[in-house]
């Protein structure tokens, strides 16, 4: 889809002067409502119930939420994240959702480790957000009190991704309508798997928004995470890893159980665990 900002009422690319870097961000990184579906299916795949109450930490513009309370008029959504600047800019874009659907959203400007209530089906959090916990200790906290916010049987899903190329320090950029989207490896310490990334945005008249977003983050493992999970009281703890298109030799967005997976020069992954 080709995007476009309204300037004194025509159609015009985008620059660094007109574009809004949380809109860009959306079209760049998120697929939120085959999120939405997705998490919805393996909740009821795990549970045989239909989710009804999602809770997404570190939600950033709670975009993913957003399109749950879409998909059924009982669905309700709650949104963490400690940075204010990305709730404020959903809360002025939530008249975008009809009134009966923006009433099920409550946003929070919390520490995700300090929230317990009220008690959800099923936690998540995307996009790698919780690498900004970089000791056990932090990521086990998180863990903790994550299974304390959630009722009897429900269920907690972090992503993962890894690969021989991820901690490499390098830049990619993608063409996202007409604009470009660069993410950055710009620094990877492989004794503390300390990792520093950022997101750019180019424009097509030269002009671009340099550390758009900004990550210090620890790398986390697959088996780091299983074992947390495990420590942390979960059960029905397993992994859901993405397949392979055999043309692109890129991710094909379909995620199933394996016990082992494929070294690849990248992959994504799910980490789940069940209360």
């Amino acid at each position: 889809m080709w995007y476009a900002v309204i300037v004194k009422g025509q159609n015009r690319p985008p620059t660094a002067r007109t574009a809004d870097k949380f809109d860009l961000y959306e079209k760049s990184v998120q697929t939120a409502e085959s999120d939405a579906r997705f998490l919805s299916r393996r909740f009821r795949a795990m549970t045989g119930r239909p989710l009804r109450n999602l809770r997404e930490d570190f939600c950033g513009t709670a975009n993913i939420l957003c399109e749950f309370v879409k998909l059924h008029r009982l669905n309700k959504g709650i949104g963490i994240d400690l940075d204010l600047e990305p709730l404020t800019w959903r809360s002025a874009r939530l008249t975008q959702l009809l009134e009966q659907q923006r009433n099920r959203i409550l946003l929070l400007n919390k520490d995700v480790r300090e929230v317990r209530s009220p008690k959800v089906d099923l936690i998540t959090a995307l996009n790698f957000s919780y690498f900004v916990f970089k000791t056990r200790a932090e990521m086990l906290q998180y863990l903790k009190n994550a299974r304390r916010s959630l009722v009897h049987d429900g269920v907690m899903m972090l992503d993962v991704h890894g690969g021989i190329d991820i901690p490499i320090e390098d830049r990619e950029t993608w063409r996202v309508g007409n604009f470009k989207y660069a993410w950055e490896v710009k620094k990877f310490d492989p004794v503390t798997h300390n990792i520093v990334c950022k997101i750019h945005f180019l424009f097509r008249d030269g002009s671009r928004i340099q550390d758009a977003f900004v990550y210090d983050w620890r790398l986390w493992t697959l088996p780091e995470l299983q074992e947390l999970f495990d420590e942390a009281g979960f059960r029905n703890i397993h992994v859901l890893w993405e397949g392979t298109d055999r043309k692109t030799r890129l991710g094909n967005g379909v995620l199933r159980r394996v016990k082992q997976g494929r070294s690849e020069h990248a992959w994504y992954a799910v980490v789940v665990g069940q209360k």
